[in-house]
């Protein structure tokens, strides 16, 4: 018999609102957790894709990142290779003077040492408190008085290859940087590769990212010119579809850049190696070629990943004589490191900028050009 007053109704009312309740609260926990999902993949892409993500990760403003990595050893460069008498003894000398497992490399024969280049180099090294630098030796005579004056040296005899033999001796002993480097990687070591036409002004480990495979310094002397802009490209034969685009930058210099131990910096210079012992060829082409020519066919890059260095903190000579030194004295910063490379006057032009910036000497550079002819 029916109850038709109503009150069997009320469990039965309440039961069902109960479910729809606990269903919503359900679905409403479901939904939280997607977005929150989607939210984490979203700020922590790139290091999901590296494996390094980590719960509740903080995000790191570039000072920070610098300053938290500067003081983490480098990851071994997990890459096999022969451990000869003088891969024993390079190890035990880098344990010695960069326990840090980085290191800012200098190659240099005798001529940049009769020249006093590679003193001024020094000297920009030492007064801005780097330790951690090694001079690679090429002959006796650079080994015997750079020791003599107890400067960090390490002797590596490596003869220049038939293929750069006429490419004049900056060159040819450009080339042979890449097999030397390699060493170190190998032994788990992160390089500043350092030319010695470079004027040191501050410590240059205070200011690089180290989350790039690569960090380089670039040829380019504005922003679209060093870290890239997007070109117009017109083939009026194509009637409507005569328009395209295309990416461009200019090359990175191979006389001042940052390399972390792994495998693809490894095979970076391997390739190089390899490459410059066979062919008459410009060192910084081939760098460049190997880092940013893409993957094709049977062609495949050694994928590394590059930072490009701030302009005006890794500077390369044309942005300082064209533009810096034209800025009202005081109003720009003081560089981390000025790379002589667009002017062949290196060794003056070095010695004027330690003047200009360490000296506070405002007239110092204005009696040089600023191409490399007089009037530019």
């Amino acid at each position: 018999m029916g109850d038709s007053t109503g009150k069997g109704k009320f469990p039965s009312t309440m039961r069902d609102r109960n479910q729809v309740i606990a269903a919503l609260f359900v679905v409403g926990m479901c939904a939280g957790i997607i977005m929150s999902e989607r939210t984490y993949i979203s700020y922590n892409r790139e290091d999901i894709l590296r494996g390094t993500a980590l719960v509740n990760k903080p995000q790191q403003q570039p000072a920070q990142l610098r300053l938290n990595q500067a003081v983490a050893p480098a990851a071994p460069s997990q890459a096999s290779y022969i451990k000869d008498a003088q891969m024993i003894q390079l190890e035990a000398y880098l344990q010695k003077v960069a326990p840090t497992r980085e290191a800012l490399v200098g190659v240099s024969n005798v001529n940049p040492l009769r020249e006093g280049m590679l003193d001024t180099f020094l000297h920009g090294v030492k007064q801005a408190g780097v330790t951690n630098y090694v001079i690679v030796a090429l002959d006796h005579d650079t080994e015997t008085d750079l020791k003599a004056r107890d400067i960090n040296v390490f002797y590596m005899p490596i003869g220049i290859s038939k293929s750069q033999a006429d490419t004049g001796a900056n060159h040819a002993v450009s080339a042979l940087k890449f097999g030397i480097i390699n060493k170190f990687l190998l032994l788990g070591w992160a390089v500043l590769l350092s030319d010695i036409d470079v004027c040191v002004l501050q410590d240059p480990f205070k200011f690089l990212y180290r989350d790039h495979d690569l960090e380089g310094m670039s040829d380019g002397f504005d922003k679209p010119t060093a870290y890239g802009h997007i070109e117009g490209y017109e083939d009026k034969s194509m009637g409507w579809a005569r328009f395209a685009q295309k990416e461009s930058h200019f090359n990175l210099n191979s006389g001042l850049f940052y390399l972390k131990p792994n495998p693809r910096t490894v095979e970076l210079m391997q390739r190089l190696e390899a490459r410059l012992s066979r062919e008459k060829y410009w060192d910084q082409a081939a760098y460049n070629e190997e880092i940013s020519f893409l993957s094709h066919d049977n062609y495949k890059s050694p994928q590394v990943t590059v930072r490009v260095m701030s302009i005006y903190q890794f500077m390369n000579s044309k942005v300082l004589f064209k533009d810096v030194r034209h800025r009202p004295y005081g109003t720009t910063d003081m560089p981390v490191m000025v790379h002589i490379n667009y002017h062949p006057d290196k060794h003056d032009r070095m010695k004027a900028v330690f003047k200009y910036y360490l000296d506070k000497d405002q007239e110092v550079l204005r009696p040089f050009p600023g191409g490399s002819e007089p009037g530019t």
